[in-house]
């Protein structure tokens, strides 16, 4: 075989190729023969492929019709965004609100310490004792005992008391005085 092929063609150099269907034994098989389409067939093939071109254009119109062209997803994400940068700027808005009716409570509230204050003073120098005792002494004539001394004292010693049992009473009694306690403050 390889001296029909010497025989037949001549040498060859560089990228040519061989043609193998002249050899014998090269050929391809019967079915992978590839024949020319009749006129009639080639017909049915382009009429066939134009059809598919007219059906995919007419999906690809369908689906521009109804998106518009920009994909629904595109679309939806848009959408989320702006909602998303308007309650970002109803925020910033709310925000601002806040800090001005924050900055004119605190001016309210440095007014009504200073009127606190002025108050405090004049209700200090209204009920001065050491008037009241000397309007009393000399004016009324009234006189102060030695043993009748007014102390305005606390008596924080039951308190403590009170305080003290609290603190030693177990959790289990804790407890309990918590669960009491909800009615009083539920109602």
């Amino acid at each position: 075989m390889a001296a029909a092929v010497k025989a037949q063609y001549s040498a060859t150099y560089g990228s040519e190729a061989y043609d193998l269907d002249r050899v014998q034994g090269y050929a391809l098989p019967d079915e992978e023969i590839y024949e020319e389409p009749s006129s009639q067939e080639r017909i049915r093939q382009r009429l066939d492929e134009r059809a598919r071109e007219r059906a995919k254009a007419k999906a690809q119109a369908e689906a521009a019709s109804q998106t518009f062209g920009i994909p629904v997803l595109a679309i939806v994400g848009v959408l989320v965004v702006a909602a998303l940068m308007i309650t970002v700027l109803m925020g910033y808005i709310r925000l601002a609100q806040i800090s001005g009716e924050t900055s004119r409570v605190r001016a309210s509230i440095a007014q009504l310490e200073e009127r606190q204050e002025i108050l405090e003073i004049n209700y200090e120098t209204t009920f001065n004792i050491e008037e009241i005792e000397s309007y009393a002494v000399n004016i009324l004539g009234m006189s102060r005992g030695l043993d009748e001394m007014y102390t305005g004292g606390v008596i924080l010693a039951d308190r403590a008391q009170i305080l003290a049992e609290d603190e030693t009473a177990g959790l289990g009694a804790r407890i309990i005085g918590f669960l009491k306690s909800l009615p009083e403050y539920f109602s």
